[in-house]
C-alpha cells in the first residue's frame, strides 16, 4: 500500500500592515522568503489585501500551528507584549536575525557579481546626486514635510537633489514635484539599486530605514567610494534607532532632529561620536504680524489624527478637562487620519460644534494663517523627534502647552515661554491653559518669548548651509 507523506509548511506572517509593511515585504522578497499573511490590530484593514496578501485579525494567529511572526511596524515593544499575552512570543523572529541574513546575502551577491573580475569599477567624478528618501512616506508626517523642504532647498542652492518616492503616493505641489523621482509600486529593492547606479556618485538621505536604505547599502558594497549614506533620526523611539543602526557599519553619518536623541544614541550604540550631527529645524518666520486680542482663548492643534504616537484618540480627554475647568476657549484641529470620525462624533454628541472645529488637512502655504489665529499650541504625543508643528506655532507667537517629549525642553522653559506636562496628564494641561486664559499678560509675554527663540535658533539659511558644508 502506498504511504503518503504529509509535508508541513510553516506559515510566515508579517504583524503590521502600516507604513513599515512595505519595507519588510521588500526585505523578504530580496531574501527570497515568501510570507502568507499580514496581521494588524486595525479592524478596518481585516479582509483587505496588501501586496497580494490578506490582512487578518491577530486573533487568527492561533489557527496556525508553529507559525513564524515578523513584526513589521515601529512599535515592536507593544506588539511583543501582545504576542506574549497570546502565548505566541516564541514565534517571533528577531529583527537582528533578519538583518544578519540580509547582510550575508548582500555580501554573497557582491562576491558573485565580481567573481572573475579583476578590475575595480571606474569611479565617477563630480558632485554627488543627493537622494532624499520618501519611499515609505507621504502620509504627510513631519518627516515628509522635512524631506520635501530639504530637497527643495538643496536644489535652490545649486545642488542636484531628488526625492525618491512611488507613483501611488500623494502628488506634491509643482515646485516640489519637479524634484521627485517616482518608482512603480511593483519595483523591488534591486530596481532602486539600478536607479542609484545610473546616478553615481550619490548621497542617500535615509529617512525611513526601509527599501531605499537597503538599496543604498547594496549599491555601496558594489561601488566603493561612490555612495554616502546619511541616516536621519526623526523620532525618539528605540525601535527606530535600531532600524537605522543595525547596519551602522555602512553609515557615513547620523543626523538627529534633537539634541536629546543625539545624546541617547551616543550612549546606546558603538558608533563614532564625531559622525553624529544636530541642528535646530528650519522655520520660516513672518517679519511683521500682530495677533488680534479676543476674549476667547484660541487653541490650535495640528498633526496626524492617529492613535500611535500622536494619541489623537485622547483629545476628548483633554477637551473634557477644558470643559470642567470652565475655560472660555475655541479649539481648531488641523489634520486628518484614523481618529477624525471618532472626534467628529464626540464633538456632535457633546454639542461642542461652536467651540471645536475639525478643519481637515490644511495645505502648508495656509498654515501661517492658521497659527496667526491661535494663542496656544497643544501637543499630546507620547513621543516625538522635535515637533515641527510646535516650532511653527511658536514662530507665530503661540504659547506651547505640550507633553514631555523629545525636543520640548530644548525650546520651552517653564516660567518663561510655555509649559511641559507629564504625558497623559490632561488635568495638568488644562490647568496651564486656564492660567493663560486668566493671565493675558503672561499669554502675551510667553508668546513673544517663544517667537524670539525660533527667530534666533531656527534660521532656514543657516540650516541648509549646515547640511551643505557639514553633511552632504
Amino acid at each position: 500500500m502506498l504511504k503518503l507523506e504529509v509535508i508541513f509548511v510553516r506559515k510566515r506572517i508579517l504583524f503590521g500592515a502600516g507604513v513599515y509593511a512595505r519595507k519588510y515585504a521588500a526585505l523578504l522578497e530580496y531574501l527570497q522568503m515568501d510570507f502568507d499573511y499580514f496581521a494588524d490590530n486595525d479592524p478596518t484593514k481585516w479582509g483587505k489585501t496588501l501586496f497580494g496578501k490578506e490582512i487578518i485579525s491577530p486573533s487568527r494567529l492561533a489557527e496556525f500551528e508553529d507559525c513564524e511572526i515578523i513584526i513589521s511596524c515601529s512599535d515592536k515593544v507593544a506588539i511583543r507584549q501582545q504576542l506574549y499575552q497570546m502565548n505566541l512570543i516564541t514565534a517571533v523572529r528577531d529583527t537582528k536575525e533578519m538583518y544578519h541574513l540580509l547582510e550575508k546575502k548582500m555580501q554573497q551577491d557582491h562576491l558573485a557579481s565580481h567573481r572573475g573580475v579583476c578590475t575595480i569599477p571606474e569611479k565617477r567624478r563630480g558632485e554627488p546626486t543627493i537622494i532624499v528618501d520618501m519611499y515609505e512616506g507621504l502620509g504627510w508626517s513631519g518627516t515628509d514635510q522635512w524631506a520635501v523642504n530639504l530637497s527643495y532647498q538643496l536644489n535652490q542652492h545649486g545642488k542636484k537633489a531628488y526625492l525618491l518616492g512611488r507613483i501611488g503616493q500623494t502628488p506634491l505641489d509643482e515646485k516640489y514635484e519637479q524634484y521627485m523621482h517616482r518608482m512603480e509600486d511593483k519595483e523591488t529593492i534591486l530596481s532602486i539599486v539600478n536607479w542609484y547606479e545610473e546616478n553615481l556618485p550619490i548621497t542617500v538621505i535615509n529617512n525611513y530605514a526601509g527599501s531605499a536604505y537597503l538599496a543604498a547599502v547594496i549599491t555601496k558594497l558594489n561601488h566603493p567610494g561612490q555612495v554616502k549614506i546619511v541616516s536621519v533620526i526623526h523620532n525618539d523611539i528605540q525601535s527606530l534607532f535600531d532600524a537605522h543602526m543595525l547596519l551602522s557599519e555602512y553609515l557615513d553619518s547620523v543626523f538627529c532632529v534633537s539634541n536629546e536623541i543625539c545624546r541617547k544614541m551616543k550612549r546606546l550604540y558603538a558608533f563614532d561620536e564625531k559622525k553624529y550631527f544636530f541642528k535646530e529645524q528650519p522655520i520660516p518666520v513672518a517679519i511683521n504680524f500682530e495677533k488680534d486680542e479676543k476674549p476667547l482663548l484660541r487653541i490650535g492643534y495640528a498633526g496626524r489624527l492617529a492613535c500611535q504616537q500622536k494619541r489623537a484618540d485622547l483629545l476628548p480627554d483633554l477637551i473634557n478637562e477644558l470643559e470642567n475647568a470652565q475655560i472660555n476657549y475655541t479649539l481648531q484641529i488641523a489634520g486628518d487620519g484614523e481618529c477624525k470620525y471618532m472626534l467628529e462624533k464626540y464633538v456632535h454628541q457633546k454639542n461642542l460644534q461652536e467651540k471645536i472645529q475639525l478643519l481637515g488637512r490644511i495645505p502648508k502655504e495656509k498654515m501661517e494663517g492658521f497659527w496667526m489665529n491661535q494663542n496656544v499650541f497643544i501637543n499630546i504625543s507620547e513621543f516625538e523627534g522635535t515637533s515641527l508643528s510646535m516650532l511653527e506655532a511658536m514662530a507665530y507667537g503661540c504659547v506651547p502647552v505640550v507633553t514631555d517629549v523629545s525636543g520640548a525642553r530644548e525650546f520651552i522653559t517653564k516660567g518663561e515661554n510655555g509649559y511641559i506636562c507629564e504625558i497623559g496628564n490632561f488635568s495638568e494641561m488644562a490647568h496651564c491653559i486656564k492660567e493663560l486664559d486668566q493671565r493675558r499678560d503672561k499669554l502675551r509675554k510667553y508668546g513673544q518669548e517663544s517667537r524670539k527663540r525660533i527667530i534666533e535658533r531656527c534660521n532656514p539659511e543657516s540650516y541648509i548651509q549646515f547640511w551643505i558644508t557639514s553633511i552632504v
